[in-house]
Order: structure tokens, then sequence, then C-alpha cells
């Protein structure tokens, strides 16, 4: 996936300068791996002079239609081998492997018209390397069961400091649905903390309404990159609320056939849920 674009024109002949439509950089990307990067213009009736590729102000790729011999040059990097995987009159796209953590930071394409216009234009966007892929948020102070009075509390926290620097989210979801803020409040992630996180506080009466059980999630989110950790969180149940549930149903007094369902459901419980 790849993150927002960063339109930035830079425009050196005022004359039909809006040659470059934009450029598709990742946001994030990982070091030893890959990026894809593209830049995608309109020359209209104009003919293309040159395509250009720069990292913080460095070329690396230029395309010359009119040098026939040697249209495409390709400078040497230490922080990355390139290769051009699609070129057309409307879009270049090159492909950016071994990628070293030197290699964040802006990537421009510049387009020149054809003479006699030489028309310049330009977009720009930014990339971070990260030194190693993004790893699930640890879950901290879960237990197996809780009971309908209490008040639930998990911790999600990362497992890589550097995450909060790069503005990494955390997000508490129960059974799919986004927890509301006020039912989590983070913490850590001072200067003298390695890591910081996000706790989930709900009332345990409320997983019991939802049936006693619900899978809590925490997902730990970077530009369009995910991971997510999740644990079943278990409210006690009992034999007499099942009753209570028959009686006020309008069942009345409990037949033999009645009971042994409310027994066997009783037993299936007490398997699934430890402290039943």
């Amino acid at each position: 996936m790849h993150g927002v674009v960063f339109f930035i024109p830079f425009i050196f002949n005022s004359a039909w300068a809006d040659l470059v439509k934009g450029v598709d950089v990742p946001l994030y990307a990982f070091a030893g791996g890959q990026a894809t990067l593209s830049c995608s213009f309109d020359l209209q009736s104009r003919k293309l002079y040159s395509l250009k590729w720069y990292h913080n102000g460095t070329e690396f790729y230029r395309y010359v239609p009119t040098e026939r011999k040697a249209p495409i040059s390709i400078k040497p990097s230490h922080t990355f081998s390139v290769t051009e995987r699609f070129r057309n009159d409307m879009r270049v796209t090159l492909s950016l492997t071994r990628l070293n953590v030197s290699a964040s930071g802006l990537y421009r394409c510049e387009v020149i018209a054809e003479h006699p216009s030489f028309t310049t234009d330009a977009a720009r966007a930014s990339m971070t390397v990260l030194k190693e892929p993004l790893r699930p948020p640890t879950l901290v102070g879960e237990r197996e069961i809780y009971e309908p009075s209490e008040m639930i509390k998990v911790g999600c926290q990362t497992q890589r400091p550097h995450q909060q620097a790069l503005d990494a989210k955390l997000q508490w979801y129960l059974d799919g649905n986004q927890v509301d803020s006020e039912w989590m409040t983070p913490y850590g992630g001072g200067p003298s903390q390695t890591r910081y996180g996000v706790s989930l506080h709900v009332p345990g009466e409320r997983i019991y309404a939802m049936g006693g059980s619900v899978e809590a999630e925490c997902r730990l989110t970077l530009g369009p990159l995910e991971v997510s950790s999740s644990k079943t969180l278990h409210v006690r149940t009992s034999i007499n609320s099942l009753l209570d549930n028959y009686y006020a149903s309008g069942g009345g007094d409990l037949d033999v056939l009645a009971a042994r369902s409310y027994l066997c459901v009783f037993i299936v419980l007490a398997i699934l849920i430890p402290g039943v």
C-alpha cells in the first residue's frame, strides 16, 4: 500500500507548467526491502526532454529520449538499487531494492519539456525506511476470567520504543467495533520510558450483557501498515442466571427435560470458561 502523496510543484518556467500530475511514493518501507516509485505527467502537445528522479537533492535516475544510444542513466547508490519497471508517454515507474535506512527522505520527480519552452515542473513525496518490520503490540494485565462487578483493565503497548516517534497509533476494538475514547487511557511514552501504550477499561457488566465474552483486539497502525493482538475477555456467568432467564421467559416450573438442557449448557460453559 501507498500513503498520501504530497504534491508540491517546483515551477521554473511559467508557460504551461502543469506537467507533473503526481508522484506515488510509499510512506514507509523496510530496510533490505523494496519500494515502488511512480511519476505521472501530461505533456499535452509537447515532447519530453527529460525526466529525472532525485533523493534528498541527489539525482539517481535520468531519462532523456533524444539520447538514443543511452536514453536511461541510473547512477549507483549505496542506499538502494534502481530498476525501471515501466515507462510510457505519461508515466515512469521505478523499483528500489536493497533499501538502506539512509534511503529515508524526500524523493522528487522532475519533468522538462522539449525545446523551445524547456518548461520544468516537479513534485515530491517523503518515505521513511524502518530498520525492521512492525511487531504486534503486547497485551498486559489480562486475566482468564472476570466478575461482572469488576472494571476490566487490559494494557496494550508497543514492542519498539521508536514506534511512538514515528506517529504509530494504538486503538482498541471489541468484537470488531472501535472502542470509544472514554474507555481508553494512554500511558507511558515519556522521555525516560521505553514503551507507550493504551489501556482498555470496560465495566464487566457490559461484557456480561454482551453474552459473557468478547474479543478484545488492539491494533497498531503506522500509515498504511497495521498489526494487531487480541484476547477473548470472559466474564463469569452462573447457572442461576440461566434459570432466571428461563423463568423470565415464562417457562414456569422446570421439567426434567428443561433442567437437563440447562445443566448441559452449564457444563459446556464450565469447560469453555474456567471458573464458571
